[in-house]
């Protein structure tokens, strides 16, 4: 019922249904470490402080898209093990200095920003974070109307 009401409500405001529906990316319990307004940064530590997740937005040069991707995504000195790129997202996973590291971007604010988390996590960690990181990568699709503030 809150859910109709909701999409009603949208519908009324002339907002799409999909922002009401938008999931929240941070795991639940984890405490936030870094709120950076100038870089548009945020900081995320799990509950047993192993795993973080760094969101972070920054402008999107439209004409220059491939290579804003491949500035933000790929960096030297880590072992990539997948990845996988569409034209307006990028997604790799490796490990970099013993850790697991996943990193997907995402366009948002219709094309004008790129939306960018990163979660860093020990190998042990990797059945566990699995349901997480799947969480994140599909749910960052659903911001890409959201200019934030």
């Amino acid at each position: 019922m809150l859910k109709i009401l909701g999409i009603l409500l949208c519908r009324v405001l002339s907002l799409p249904a999909q922002a009401e529906e938008r999931p929240s990316l941070i795991p639940p319990g984890w405490t936030q470490t870094v709120a950076d307004r100038e870089t548009r940064t945020r900081k995320f530590v799990s509950p047993d402080g192993q795993a973080s997740l760094t969101a972070r937005q920054v402008s999107a040069d439209v004409g220059a898209a491939n290579r804003g991707l491949d500035r933000i995504a790929y960096r030297d000195g880590e072992q990539v093990t997948y990845h996988r790129r569409a034209p307006s997202w990028v997604a790799v996973s490796g490990y970099r200095d013993g850790q697991i590291f996943y990193r997907k971007i995402n366009l948002a604010c219709r094309g004008t920003r790129w939306n960018f988390v990163e979660l860093e996590y020990p190998r042990d960690m990797k059945r566990a974070m699995d349901t997480t990181v799947t969480h994140i990568a599909r749910g960052m699709t659903r911001y890409y109307d959201d200019c934030g503030r």
